[in-house]
């Protein structure tokens, strides 16, 4: 099938998977309570300046915090100010889907037919959607990927080894959105010292002289260098460490966790790593290059740590555009499924307008639909909707009319989760605890962890005396915190639902 003349195969990809990434994400995008904290700490950004102590809670309040991901977190409440939640599901969705409909324009190039494509751009969407969130996060997605191809381009000598040095400014601006960076970094690392060794023992590789060598390590070197160009110094690099660092982050927080092969969020991305391992075993040894192996790293990283999904797909698409010509697999197809493959006759490309022109017209459409107002579902405002049965949304009410207007009286005891969605919603509050797990540090939560079933009134005492009385508490209905405060006698319950329960401190009697 033809496509209209003017339209190319990038843009028919972007609108398909703009429109299901609109439609899915309504509300399966906001399920992270980070996206909450990451617009508020933009505007006290904005407002303030630079912070460098934790301004939310009353635990924690006034000790050593800076917001690695501010550049982010600022854009983020721009975005915030212009179209809401509505904008940040819109910009969100933009760049995933910019990022799969280039990646299906890389894999169409190779003379894979669209619907062998389309089965693997979906099996990668499936293997990273679960880490879909609106937050800095996606930044490192597209860091990742354009990383990828840049080092499969050099490495097939499609563009100049100098071309490489781009990645420094590239880094510059990532540090300061987002510590994924030290992903990028790290892959651009294994990449050199890949192709050095290669060159070495007689492999392709693109480094060909000492100069070459001393190019791609100076390059490194800058990248590792880039990352000093930020506000807060070596105390980004600081809270880098810290969360990477901590091994108990694994048993509290899901997308630090290894993976799970019993899991139904495992078997995509099993199945795309059986895949790309597949294609690697049809590759004779003496032509393998050394970034098709950079996606065998990330897989192992998602093993360690599931957060890295995304990533490995992103990676392995683009390897897979880069492989699968060489595989004997391929000429396999060629023989007996040309409807599923046939290598490209020539070397034409689609007009670079024909694939942006269109995406571009829809997106700011949409924006201007959002940014004044007008109720269009899916793409208009009022779309986003924050899951009664995910968010205690249904306490909202109760939750401002009893927000304190004063920095007396405003410790509000919270769930883990719920730390982010306050801070956002009713700011009077001091929360208790938030997903900052750089401000309280492993082994806190997972005391806070453990103290909601078992010794829960022992941990309850303990906290109020180091940290202060509590004067409300917002609790995860059924959870033995709930249960706490639903038969201590000096709490009353002002509201309850099927998702929290708010409770106030009553009232001292005079004596």
């Amino acid at each position: 099938m033809r496509l209209p003349k003017g339209i190319g195969p990038g843009a028919v990809a972007f609108l398909v998977l703009w429109l299901l990434l609109l439609t899915a994400g309504r509300s399966n995008f906001f399920r992270d309570p980070g996206t909450f904290w990451h617009v508020v700490t933009g505007e006290r950004i904005l407002a303030d300046g630079f912070i460098r102590t934790d301004p939310y809670t009353f635990t924690f309040g006034g000790t050593w915090w800076v917001p690695y991901q501010w550049l982010g977190e600022v854009v983020m409440a721009l975005v915030h100010r212009a179209g809401g939640f509505d904008a940040l599901l819109l910009g969100s969705v933009t760049l995933i889907a910019g990022i799969y409909a280039w990646l299906t324009t890389r894999l169409l190039q190779t003379g894979l037919r669209p619907v062998a494509v389309g089965a693997l751009i979906a099996l990668a969407l499936a293997a990273s959607s679960s880490h879909f969130h609106v937050r800095p996060h996606l930044f490192t997605i597209a860091g990742i990927a354009a990383t990828m191809a840049l080092l499969v381009d050099i490495d097939a000598g499609l563009v100049p080894l100098r071309r490489l040095a781009w990645l420094i400014p590239l880094v510059v601006v990532w540090t300061n959105i987002h510590g994924g960076v030290l992903g990028g970094i790290a892959t651009v690392g294994i990449a050199a010292a890949g192709w050095v060794l290669a060159r070495a023992v007689g492999l392709p590789s693109p480094v060909r002289s000492w100069a070459d060598g001393m190019g791609v390590v100076s390059v490194v070197a800058g990248c590792g260098l880039a990352t000093l160009v930020n506000p807060y110094g070596l105390d980004l690099h600081r809270t880098w460490s810290i969360i990477m660092g901590e091994p108990v982050l694994k048993q509290i927080i899901q997308e630090h966790s290894p993976l799970d092969p019993y899991q139904p969020y495992a078997w995509s991305l099993l199945g795309f790593a059986a895949l790309y391992l597949g294609l690697l075993a049809g590759i004779r040894w003496r032509e393998m290059r050394v970034s098709w192996l950079l996606p065998v790293v990330w897989l192992i990283l998602a093993c360690d740590r599931v957060r890295h999904a995304p990533l490995f797909a992103v990676t392995g698409l683009v390897g897979v555009a880069a492989v699968w010509p060489h595989t004997r697999w391929a000429k396999w197809m060629e023989r007996t499924r040309p409807d599923l493959y046939q290598p490209p006759r020539d070397n034409s490309r689609t007009p670079m307008l024909a694939n942006l022109g269109l995406p571009l017209l829809v997106v700011l459409t949409a924006f201007l639909l959002q940014t004044t107002g007008q109720p269009v579902p899916v793409v208009g405002a009022g779309w986003v909707q924050h899951d009664p049965r995910h968010w205690p949304v249904n306490l909202l009410d109760v939750l401002q009319e009893n927000e304190p207007r004063s920095s007396v009286g405003n410790h509000l005891f919270n769930d883990y989760i719920d730390g982010g969605f306050v801070i956002y919603h009713a700011p009077g509050y001091k929360v208790f605890v938030d997903d900052r797990c750089e401000v309280f540090g492993g082994e806190w939560l997972l005391n806070f962890v453990r103290a909601s079933s078992e010794d829960t009134a022992i941990a309850v005492a303990r906290w109020e005396n180091t940290y202060g009385q509590f004067d409300f508490a917002l609790t995860r209905t059924g959870t033995g915190f709930d249960d706490y405060f639903r038969t201590a006698a000096d709490w009353d319950l002002v509201k309850r639902t099927d998702t929290a329960a708010f409770y106030r401190r009553k009232a001292r009697q005079p004596s």
